[in-house]
């Protein structure tokens, strides 16, 4: 994470160091970013870009960071309130509103789709490792509601099932870029309608048993 040195800096200077590094990060994959364009970009002395950050890394995972938080203000009114909704319609808002996301905040999502590009890197596996677990307790909540409401099977494995789910959001998404679209738009709804089917009728109390 930014240093202490970083944080003191005024609003605006952050904000243009953080815009700069948005757009170098979505325009290349990480190992092409150039920290050297970042800083002339940014007006600072590449000295100061170490007083800041520790390396491209943590800059990095910083921008991820600001990333993850813009996305959640688009589903803040689903996590807030996610029982109004039955779980199957919950997680295809939770889509929604990712498209949505995608659709008005294109450079970051430039950024999240170069990381799925790259499964095989270890930064990949960092942000990942970072993320998974807030979503693998959300969707084990979401499970354990969805028996007591009867929507789903009393026998499934909540917490495998958590696993699953979360793990299937990103592999649909990864399968839409790479077989259907190469941009997030609303037709990847239909991509994501097959698998509500395929979970539906899965562990659906009218699924077969």
């Amino acid at each position: 994470m930014p240093k202490e040195t970083f944080f003191n800096l005024p609003e605006d200077k952050r904000t243009i160091i953080c815009q700069v590094a948005v757009d170098e990060f979505a325009a290349y994959p990480f190992e092409q970013a150039s920290i050297n364009r970042i800083v002339a970009n940014a007006g600072i002395a590449k000295g100061s870009f170490y007083q800041y950050f520790e390396d491209k890394n943590d800059l990095f995972l910083h921008i991820m960071q600001l990333v993850g938080e813009e996305k959640l203000k688009y589903m803040s009114s689903l996590i807030q309130a996610p029982y109004q909704y039955d779980i199957f319609t919950l997680i295809r808002e939770l889509y929604i509103s990712g498209i949505q996301f995608a659709v008005e905040r294109p450079q970051y999502a430039k950024i999240s789709k170069r990381i799925l590009e790259n499964k095989n890197s270890a930064l990949y596996q960092e942000v990942m490792n970072s993320n998974m677990p807030t979503a693998y307790e959300f969707f084990e909540v979401l499970l354990k509601n969805a028996i007591v409401k009867k929507e789903v099977r009393e026998n499934i494995n909540v917490k495998l099932l958590a696993h699953l789910i979360t793990s299937m959001n990103a592999v649909l998404i990864e399968y839409y870029l790479e077989h259907v679209s190469q941009d997030y738009d609303e037709g990847i709804m239909e991509t994501v309608d097959h698998f509500l089917d395929f979970l539906k009728n899965g562990i659906g109390v009218n699924g077969t048993e």
